[in-house]
């Protein structure tokens, strides 16, 4: 009889993410959800769409001044999404109208 040592729910889940197909689109919805949670409720509002593509993330917004404010301050942004996003490397953000 085979006996394996205990372990914590929490690695289980980790490993199963890791070798998940979906992978990639569990890591989206977490830069998504990070948005949502760290972005003013301006922004919030004017954000259409956002999705993630070869470590870019590309947010469609419906406001040109906008999207001009948060070109300029894409660096201070990427540095807050960071934290919470694991194992993923954010590369760049786009902003699109």
């Amino acid at each position: 009889m085979y006996h394996r040592e205990p372990t914590a729910i929490n690695q289980l889940v980790k490993k199963l993410i890791e070798q998940s197909p979906h992978r990639h689109k569990l890591e989206e919805a977490s830069i998504i959800d990070a948005w949502y949670r760290i972005m003013p409720t301006i922004v919030k509002r004017r954000t259409e769409q956002i999705y993630v593509r070869q470590n870019k993330v590309f947010v469609k917004l419906n406001s040109a001044p906008l999207r001009q404010e948060l070109q300029n301050t894409k660096h201070q942004i990427l540095k807050m999404l960071q934290p919470y996003v694991i194992d993923y490397t954010i590369v760049d953000i786009l902003f699109t109208v």
